[in-house]
């Protein structure tokens, strides 16, 4: 566990790869809300143009930028922002903080959510405005005064830790930024009248934030847990067209260990406790591969405070389907016991077991 909630790392760590950068955010972005990483800033560029996007702002995105250039869409964990477009002129940036930390140092009016992104972008802006550009962090990007956005970033959460990824337009191809978007958007090139390379920029957007949180951070690499997760998130979600073109992945634990959740009644029946039972017993032996979580119906997303509830528990409920065994997301095995062997060839080739949950609702109506 990491003893002092206030220290601050700057990841050092390089890939001209954006879809492994994508893992490794989302891995100390896991790995902090476990407890198992320090207060993160993570800087990093990417070698071909992608455009990044959550599932709520694809349709920004002008499809014509997409057929007259190479460009890939990928899709990042976030829960709002606007996409944005990187090249290798930008400084893309992933922030994985625990929130309780920024509270005190807000000044003025607090807005839930809304302070820490606006917070967490002026440390941005510290550093821009140290090479003479004026700009303003709101809440969704940092602006010039003539209300051109320099910079964007999406935001992510799990309880209390957020995780802020976005880019810092530094030298990009400015034609291909008014190709993706009908949004107004500069460099930092554009408005110093000058070619400034990222590598320019880094120490001076890194100072400027270590201002703004009153820290000096600490350049680390990945702990072992870290490289464990994002190279298993990379394998199973970041490097996958399924989860950049149908955003689905693997509802992988915390840590990314298999996740075998068992919904069962509360009080749990005779045929739950059978169930909770055998399957304790059946991964007795990989208890560092898998790991199991039983949410009782009723009890709410609070009995377990870090593991968070699968949302197929949902219509599981409603539909009053229970007990069930979850892997990684997917109904797997609903209403009876399943045989241990079935159990052990699911967890190891989920892929052999399809998601049940429509069938069964077919079968309640």
């Amino acid at each position: 566990m990491v003893k002092n909630e206030e220290s601050w790392r700057l990841l050092d760590f390089e890939t001209p790869d954006p879809k492994m950068n994508l893992a490794v955010s989302e891995a100390i972005f896991r790995c902090k809300r476990a407890g198992l990483s320090p207060n993160t800033l993570y800087l990093w560029r990417t070698a071909d143009p992608i455009i990044l996007f959550y599932s709520g702002s694809k349709h920004e995105i002008l499809a014509k930028s997409v057929r007259e250039q190479t460009v890939e869409l990928l899709r990042t964990q976030a829960v709002a922002g606007d996409s944005f477009f990187c090249d290798s002129g930008n400084i893309n940036f992933s922030v994985a903080v625990d929130t309780r930390l920024l509270e005190p140092r807000i000044e003025g009016e607090y807005r839930p959510l809304l302070s820490e992104y606006e917070f967490l972008l002026d440390g941005f802006a510290a550093g821009i405005r140290r090479l003479g550009v004026e700009v303003k962090a709101e809440t969704d990007s940092i602006y010039t005064t003539a209300g051109q956005e320099i910079a964007t970033a999406q935001p992510a959460w799990l309880s209390d830790v957020l995780l802020l990824q976005g880019t810092v337009y530094v030298n990009s191809v400015v034609g291909n930024l008014k190709l993706a978007f009908k949004r107004a958007l500069t460099t930092l090139s554009t408005e110093l009248k000058r070619n400034i390379l990222p590598d320019e920029v880094t120490d001076i957007v890194v100072q400027g934030f270590e201002n703004k949180m009153e820290a000096t951070f600490e350049r680390k690499g990945l702990t072992d847990t870290e490289q464990k997760l994002f190279a298993k998130l990379y394998d199973t979600k970041y490097g996958t067209d399924r989860w950049h073109v149908e955003g689905k992945a693997p509802f992988l634990s915390l840590t990314g260990e298999t996740l075998v959740v068992l919904y069962v009644a509360n009080p749990p029946t005779s045929k739950c406790r059978q169930l909770i039972e055998m399957v304790n017993e059946a991964v007795s032996s990989l208890m560092d591969e898998v790991k199991v979580v039983v949410w009782r119906r009723g009890l709410g997303a609070k009995q377990h405070p870090i593991e968070a509830m699968p949302p197929v528990i949902i219509p599981l409920s409603k539909a009053n389907i229970l007990p069930a065994v979850i892997i990684n997301g997917e109904v797997k095995f609903a209403l009876e016991v399943p045989l241990e062997s079935d159990l052990g060839e699911a967890i190891h080739h989920p892929d052999k077991f399809p998601d049940i949950l429509g069938l069964l609702h077919k079968r309640r109506t």
